[in-house]
């Protein structure tokens, strides 16, 4: 079901991403599908070998394809040097929804001394402290907690049941899903030989401008200062970053991973699912952390890691394949006598 039915010309559509049109540019879009799922009227991507040598079965009438592909016979092409992205940015396109202010409902509770401006919508039941800021074009849905003196930036939308702790900071356009908490006490104790004494998090959580955070993620306040979740980062669905991280630019975080405290992040680095920082850790720019990685040492900027403990990707995959060989190592050494047989699998 289309969600938002609008239409373009491809010529339009080009434009919008500054891609150029081989083919038609007159020709009418109504909406972007999948490669199999596309029919008359759609536009498609095919940015890899197997659909690129597929250009003439598709149904849609539009294809984004790499710069340097030949023409279609019988389809019109957009053709950019990042199909990905233009494709990304062409379904946003069609599936934007404006904004519309509806209000403070009466069924929310608006706390002494808040900002609310008028075009906002805050729904029922939703929560707003004393001594808020919000700013424009807000959107804060039901059952959202928003606690006292924090700061939500224009643009911003907290789905259902996100909790914000008193004191925390957010930039424009940031997006919180639903079940996401934001500035809980960091995980701090100290032992006294009797029993754990916890140590007050006095600081805040600070999240950048177009952030966004998955459901039933958590972001913890810092024992002292702040928190920095940066420009442009995005993370997933039950993600933690613990107290004091700082994690830079449009870095992107996969699905359960888990972030200690103190740990510094540069831009634009990538978490593979179920990976893993143990505290005070520095990882440097553009850094890939592959799935179920154990980063346990600063990572220099550029690196891809793998393993558990973390190390060279290359050198792991390496070490994998030798593990694997290990049982036919052996045979061959218990065959030329180099080592004793196997007793239980004599038995």
């Amino acid at each position: 079901m289309l969600l938002n039915a609008r239409m373009f010309t491809l010529g339009e559509l080009a434009s919008r991403v500054n891609a150029t049109v081989a083919g038609d540019a007159a020709l009418e879009i109504n909406w972007v599908r999948p490669f199999d799922a596309a029919g008359p009227g759609d536009l498609t991507l095919a940015a890899d070998r197997k659909h690129l040598a597929q250009l003439e079965g598709t149904g849609a009438s539009a294809i984004i394809v790499p710069l340097g592909t030949p023409p279609s016979v019988t389809k019109s092409l957009l053709l950019t040097d990042q199909p990905k992205v233009v494709f990304a940015r062409l379904l946003a396109v069609f599936t934007e929804k404006p904004f519309i202010a509806r209000g403070v409902s009466s069924l929310a509770h608006i706390g002494k001394r808040s900002s609310i401006p008028p075009d906002v919508t805050i729904a029922s039941f939703a929560y707003i402290g004393d001594d808020v800021v919000v700013g424009d074009r807000v959107t804060i849905m039901s059952g959202t907690h928003v606690g006292d003196g924090c700061s939500i930036g224009a643009g911003c939308t907290l789905h259902p049941n996100v909790v914000l702790y008193p004191g925390i900071t957010l930039g424009q356009r940031v997006i919180l899903h639903s079940g996401c908490v934001i500035g809980a006490d960091g995980f701090g104790y100290v032992f006294d030989g009797h029993e754990q004494v916890p140590i007050p998090q006095t600081g805040t959580v600070v999240i950048g401008d177009d952030v966004e955070i998955g459901a039933n993620s958590c972001v913890d306040r810092a024992t002292f200062g702040e928190t920095v979740i940066e420009r442009g980062v995005k993370i997933d669905n039950q993600v933690h970053i613990a107290h004091n991280c700082r994690v830079g630019e449009n870095t992107v975080i996969v699905a359960q991973v888990g972030i200690s405290g103190s740990v510094e992040i540069g831009r634009n680095c990538v978490f593979a699912g179920h990976s893993g920082v143990v505290d005070h850790v520095k990882i440097g720019d553009g850094v890939r952390v592959m799935m179920k990685t154990a980063v346990s040492k600063d990572v220099p900027s550029g690196s891809s890691v793998s393993g558990q403990p973390a190390m060279d990707h290359r050198r792991s995959l390496k070490i994998q394949a030798a593990v694997r060989r290990l049982p036919e190592v052996l045979d061959k050494l218990r065959a030329a006598g180099d080592l004793p047989g196997d007793e239980s699998s004599q038995e």
